[in-house]
């Protein structure tokens, strides 16, 4: 690695931490009068606030907006590089614009590894604090309703309810189906489904049970029947916010288990599985895109490029979120749904490489 690299390296990450800072503060300021009623009603230490809030919000904002910052500082700092005319005289001296991109993705690939590991492992611990303070002493967004319910109690066993409300835990519409080999052998259905949390059990309201023999069919029923069912209410709520604070380890298990329970709401962990990954991976997509387009002197200065950036890094989050949303809903796969902002981008990079001055 010659000076000019370890030069361009040192520059590239300095910027990056002091734009990464500057926005931090910026976002706290933003932060606060949002959650300054809940704070003043509440009433919680300045030390929670501090220790147990605000320390775990940066990584949050980190891991968010890491694609942004690093495409900011990339681009702020090469155009001052195009500015000043040391691009040209670096090229000028015989050295190739690929030459020349080796110190960023070497800077891209350093912050990548970073992003990595708090993605998987710091963040999500982060966020465990993050959720617990605000559960104490903010308002709590709870999803207290799920819809459509289908889940696989244990291994031929399934569950279908039309609605399960987690303030009582109570369903309706209530069915259970139990298979031997492909092969229906018990349906029970029943108009409501209520938890006794003192008897841990669950109770059954205007049953109907169907056995089905070799012999024929054997129907049962009544108004009420107590029974042991190896699910907790607790497991019928989605709650969003607590796959962001699972480890990669305690992810992949949750989701094995809920693969063996039959949910439908795979995608939605693997969305946030798989763009654990594709986040930092984008850091190379948009250095190499921020290079590009920032290497020719410009007569607006570094204002324009900047505004450029700001632009095309907004773009890329709005992609982000949109193809997110489609691998949650199904419209694509998950891998396909993270992936796609990367590859599109990908594309768009080599054609500004193609464009950029040599």
């Amino acid at each position: 690695m010659r000076l000019l690299d370890r030069y361009i390296i040192k520059k590239f990450l300095v910027t990056f931490i002091f734009t990464l800072g500057l926005f931090t503060v910026i976002a706290i300021f933003i932060d606060i009068p949002e959650k300054l009623d809940d704070f003043l009603k509440r009433k919680p230490p300045l030390k929670a606030i501090i220790f147990d809030y605000y320390i775990f919000f940066i990584p949050w904002f980190f891991g968010l907006f890491g694609p942004i910052f690093v495409f900011l500082a990339c681009i702020f700092f090469n155009a001052k590089l195009a500015q000043n005319t040391e691009i040209v005289a670096m090229l000028g001296s015989g050295m190739s614009f690929i030459r020349f991109l080796r110190p960023y993705m070497i800077g891209a690939g350093i912050l990548a590894l970073t992003f990595i590991f708090l993605n998987t492992y710091l963040i999500p611990i982060s966020d465990k604090h993050r959720f617990a303070f605000e559960e104490q002493w903010i308002k709590e967004k709870k999803i207290t309703q799920s819809e459509n319910i289908h889940v696989q109690i244990e291994p031929g066993s399934i569950l279908h309810m039309s609605t399960f409300n987690y303030l009582d835990s109570t369903g309706f519409n209530v069915s259970m189906e139990r298979f031997d080999s492909s092969k229906l052998i018990q349906r029970i259905t029943a108009t409501r489904l209520s938890w006794n949390r003192n008897k841990e059990m669950w109770r059954l309201e205007g049953w109907h049970q169907r056995i089905f023999t070799n012999d024929g069919e054997l129907l049962l029923g009544g108004d009420f029947k107590d029974t042991i069912l190896k699910i907790k209410p607790s497991e019928f709520i989605i709650r969003t916010q607590y796959i962001s604070s699972m480890t990669n380890p305690e992810l992949n298990e949750y989701i094995r288990i809920e693969r063996e329970k039959g949910s439908p709401h795979i995608s939605k962990y693997l969305v946030e599985l798989y763009r654990r990954t594709a986040s930092p991976v984008s850091f190379f997509v948009l250095t190499l895109l921020a290079v590009s387009i920032s290497s020719r002197k410009s007569r607006g200065g570094t204002g324009l490029a900047l505004g450029l950036g700001l632009f095309i890094t907004l773009f890329f989050l709005l992609l982000v979120q949109v193809f997110n949303t489609f691998g949650v809903t199904n419209v694509l796969t998950p891998a396909i749904a993270v992936w796609m902002p990367n590859i599109i981008y990908l594309f768009i990079a080599i054609y500004f490489v193609s464009k950029a001055p040599k």
